[in-house]
């Protein structure tokens, strides 16, 4: 039916709807190429995408690609409704780990197949239950994800700082933000809108606090908000706001793309954002140039505790097939190609991203400084805490963050909301 049918995945005649076993979705192209929709919030950027398009279906005429996408912070309200319909794209995105598991309703398992999917691959746990590959898996990833803090050297030479020595530590980076913040710049470019806080913020101070038996316990729903390790991590994240080290309208603006603006303009000196998407060092080094831009670990809070000198590291957007397509062999066609080398080399090119491919070509990836640096984070990897959080806990970070610095809530009921929103999460044990 399709010129080509998952080389390398099954054997020869098999057809691909052998993946769906008893989930039907035979494709009928007899009347020209299937025409396959596609979720997604973009990662990479759109030149990226375009490139998939146009690549995948110079291979695949058998195939059309219909991209619908979606601004990150608006996703889940577009993706709600099609799940609770079970109608809609053939092929959506979701965040590796719980995000995803979360919505697992609306996929279709890869079964004792994913492994052959993901061969390639460094890494694909994320897009499996409970980060175990021995478990149902529900898509691929094809990039791998994590947080770093960008620095603009320029802003720490005027405020007096070495810009080859960017604060270590949580005492440190105080006293750079005073710096900073005298000499008429914004400190740490912010925005609380959105589930960014527990994607970008949320984990590196969790590092300092959670061992990853605790980070695991986030996962499982058996560590409570109220825990004192857990309090003590919304305690240095309100610090964050209600010490001054923001721009003033962090609460009312998103990450992305207003508290990147920010940074890229050349009005803060720091921001936490991804090392492989459409804010990572290459977008910076183009606004601010390569010789400015510098990267570096979040501060550490406790340098004796065992993750505070890890990087959090993740699988990046994981695209899986819909259970309520009727184009399951296109969509089974497209993610497996996403787990190529082809693809792979796609997403170093023009996105500029960390690659999860093994046989990508060395020869592409940049000599960027900042990506150099990057290198050395990246090869010493932990648990990501904040895929572990369910959409309510998400919510709830967010929410109480915001709440915190307009000094409309304590951090001791913040946790206590935190409690809330992990009890009314579906798929933590505390919430059952």
């Amino acid at each position: 039916m399709f010129r080509r049918r998952l080389a390398g995945v099954v054997a020869a005649g098999t057809a691909v709807a052998a993946l769906l076993t008893g989930c039907g979705g035979g494709d009928d192209a007899s009347d020209g190429p299937v025409t396959l929709k596609v979720l997604t919030w973009e990662p990479g950027g759109t030149e990226y995408w375009q490139q998939v398009k146009t690549s995948f279906e110079a291979a695949h005429p058998d195939i059309k690609l219909e991209m619908q996408s979606v601004p990150f912070d608006k996703y889940p309200e577009v993706q709600g409704p099609y799940i609770t319909s079970q109608s809609g794209p053939d092929v959506m995105a979701n965040n590796a780990g719980l995000e995803l598991f979360d919505r697992r309703g609306a996929y279709v398992p890869l079964g004792d197949k994913a492994a052959e999917i993901n061969k390639d691959l460094v890494t694909y746990s994320g897009a499996c239950e409970g980060f175990d590959t021995a478990k149902p898996c529900y898509g691929v990833p094809f990039s791998y994800q994590g947080n770093v803090l960008y620095y603009n050297k320029d802003v720490l030479r005027a405020a007096g700082l070495d810009p080859e020595k960017p604060p270590a530590t949580w005492a440190d980076f105080g006293a750079a933000c005073d710096a900073v913040t005298k000499s008429g710049k914004t400190c740490l470019a912010l925005g609380l809108s959105g589930t960014f806080p527990a994607y970008w913020d949320f984990p590196e101070i969790a590092r300092n606090y959670l061992s990853e038996e605790d980070i695991r316990g986030l996962l499982a729903g058996t560590l409570s908000w109220t825990d004192p390790k857990l309090v003590s991590v919304l305690e240095k994240l309100a610090e964050i706001t209600t010490k001054g080290w923001t721009n003033k309208n962090a609460p009312s603006i998103t990450m992305l793309p207003d508290g990147a603006d920010i940074f890229q303009r050349g009005d803060a000196a720091f921001a936490g954002t991804i090392i492989s998407d459409a804010v990572n060092w290459d977008a910076f080094g183009k606004a601010l140039g390569d010789d400015k831009l510098g990267v570096t670990r979040w501060p550490t809070i406790n340098p004796d505790a065992p993750l505070a000198q890890k990087f959090s590291g993740i699988e990046g957007a994981v695209y899986g097939v819909t259970k309520w397509s009727e184009k399951k062999d296109a969509g089974l066609e497209f993610i497996t190609w996403l787990a190529g080398k082809e693809n792979g080399e796609l997403w170093v090119k023009h996105a500029k991203g960390q690659p999860l491919n093994k046989n990508v070509d060395p020869a592409l990836l940049p000599s960027s400084p900042a990506f150099r640096k990057i290198q050395e984070l990246v090869a010493e990897p932990t648990l990501h805490a904040g895929v572990m959080l369910s959409g309510p806990e998400a919510d709830a970070l967010a929410r109480g963050w915001q709440q915190v610095t307009l000094g409309q809530l304590t951090v001791d009921k913040w946790a206590e909301q935190m409690q809330q929103a992990l009890e009314r999460s579906p798929t933590k044990k505390q919430g059952k």
